[in-house]
């Protein structure tokens, strides 16, 4: 459209009083034209907004009919349940939570609710938390724990009633700083009643619940396969409890204890048909700790033994080892030893009285530096005899990185599966550096078979390290996972990409800063809960 002041458009010019005239007589046609567009725009908008309307009827009848044929409303009810049960958490019991099955699946529609709750199996896994005290108001922690525990077990008398006859798996958790309050004893009173369904037990309890478990026998658990129980240590040597015929289940193939009060040797299992044990007896009574003696005696009483888990006590430098027996252990794989103060010369000592070991996984944990590290042939020299061992995971107050290369050069050379861990904060120097993985790229290789890499607490070791790291052990390397207590400092993901893209699994994660206090979750003390320490 032509226009005589086209010079004059998009400038800051006025008309005159003698243009204004023309301008008016020259805007007449373009805005009737102007009209008119407007118009048949509105006709065609509404024109457009039925036909939108209508399809989206004829949408919403369509979509309507079609779920009368969905797939997933026409498997049976018997297979659509199997679904549901694969839902479940496979390597863990069921939390109270809408989030996750079974609960979730009964929330999406009234058929799925219909069948969840008419199906035990989806049941018959549960985990309890105890809520935990008020932190800000500890003067009112009995009232609050009462009220909230009263909650949590409305819902677990539920959930259990749901059951059926199905067997049972339950585990109850606790922070170890309630034990200052008693367990409530409708917590108990509600779960004895199943003890008959007990097929997988945990809990963690203040001395008085291990009492009233005592009362019952072995005839009221026949289906019990695998028991836990966990509490905090108890300072006063005068407390002991009495474990009764629940520890002798005919079923019972797995023991967990950990706290103390008890003899471990004196436990009435039935040790010939245990094939998981874990025994993590605190000394503050020192005549209830384990020792080495009692440790052999006890794993020369498991013939059937696949996983062992103990904490044992310190041996001092001047003491005298007795020579006891060696001991069988044809059957184990799994050796955990947590030893505090002489991880490496109470390992060397259990290793050395064991025959016909095919260990393929070994932990060791101590927390402090007070032994003498240097000196790491003893217990190098006792592992290179395990010729089956591919997996490590090493928690020890090394002092120094000549001690820590010492140790990694002599591991068995079949070692696929790594884990370093820095003792604990109360070791003065940090081992776990940027010179400690130099010592993976030394010549010869250190765990020439190297696969699996994981490193916990690695505050001293930079990322420009670790990108060289594994770059250098690349072609053997499958998982690589780190965890650092600090910020992260340089991304390597980028540099690692044609690695990654070759199938190299990497995990690396900066922990952030910690609420104060922990926060509750139904989660806590399952592998998956949310970490606050």
């Amino acid at each position: 459209m032509q226009s005589p002041f086209v010079s004059r458009l998009h400038t800051n010019y006025c008309a005159s009083d003698d243009e204004i005239p023309e301008l008016k007589e020259l805007l007449v046609q373009p805005r009737l034209r102007l009209a008119k567009l407007d118009g048949e725009i509105l006709a065609l908008r509404q024109k457009l907004d039925g036909l939108v309307d209508e399809r989206e009827s004829l949408e919403t009848y369509i979509q309507s009919h079609k779920a009368l044929m969905s797939p997933i409303r026409r498997i049976p009810l018997d297979l659509l349940e199997q679904i549901f049960i694969a839902c479940l958490p496979a390597h863990r019991n069921c939390v109270m939570s809408a989030q996750e099955a079974p609960v979730l699946l009964g929330r999406i529609c009234s058929s799925w609710r219909t069948l969840s709750l008419s199906a035990p199996r989806l049941w018959s896994r549960l985990h309890i938390v105890l809520p935990p005290p008020d932190h800000e108001s500890l003067s009112r922690d009995r009232d609050i724990f009462a009220a909230k525990t009263a909650q949590r077990l409305e819902v677990a008398s539920t959930w259990l009633g749901r059951t059926g006859n199905c067997p049972l798996s339950i585990s109850v958790e606790r922070d170890f700083h309630m034990n200052h309050l008693d367990l409530p004893e409708d917590l108990l009173e509600l779960l004895i009643p199943y003890a008959s369904r007990w097929q997988h037990l945990s809990l963690v309890l203040p001395p008085s619940g291990f009492e009233r478990l005592s009362r019952l026998s072995e005839n009221d658990v026949p289906l019990l396969m695998s028991l836990s129980m966990s509490s905090a240590p108890i300072m006063d040597p005068a407390y002991t409890w009495t474990p009764a015929g629940i520890l002798f289940a005919p079923n019972l193939s797995s023991f967990e204890f950990a706290g103390s009060g008890i003899i471990p040797s004196a436990l009435p299992l039935r040790w010939n048909t245990l094939t998981e044990l874990s025994l993590r007896v605190s000394s503050w009574n020192l005549n209830s700790g384990l020792t080495c003696e009692m440790a052999l005696d006890i794993l020369a009483r498991c013939h059937a033994l696949r996983s062992c888990q103990l904490l044992i006590q310190e041996i001092s430098e001047s003491q005298v080892l007795p020579t006891n027996p060696i001991v069988p252990c044809s059957f184990l794989r799994a050796f955990e030893l947590q030893c505090y103060k002489t991880p490496l010369r109470t390992t060397e000592y259990l290793l050395n009285h064991f025959s016909h070991l095919a260990l393929e996984e070994f932990s060791l944990y101590g927390s402090h530096t007070w032994e003498d590290c240097q000196d790491v042939q003893g217990i190098t020299s006792a592992l290179l005899r395990l010729t089956c061992l591919r997996s490590i995971v090493l928690q020890v107050g090394l002092s120094s990185k000549l001690a820590l290369g010492n140790f990694l050069r002599g591991l068995p050379s079949t070692i696929k599966c790594l884990k370093l861990m820095n003792a604990t904060e109360w070791n003065i120097l940090d081992v776990l550096n940027d010179e400690a993985l130099q010592i993976f790229e030394a010549s010869p290789l250190v765990c020439p078979a190297l696969q699996e890499f994981t490193i916990a607490d690695a505050q001293g070791i930079t990322d420009e390290a670790l990108l060289h790291f594994i770059v250098s052990r690349s072609p053997t390397l499958r998982l690589v996972d780190i965890t650092f207590s600090r910020e992260r400092q340089v991304d390597i993901l980028l540099s690692l990409h044609q690695f990654i893209e070759a199938g190299l699994e990497i995990s690396l994660s900066y922990l952030p800063r910690k609420p104060a206090y922990p926060q509750f979750s139904p989660w806590q003390g399952l592998p998956d809960a949310p970490s606050y320490w």
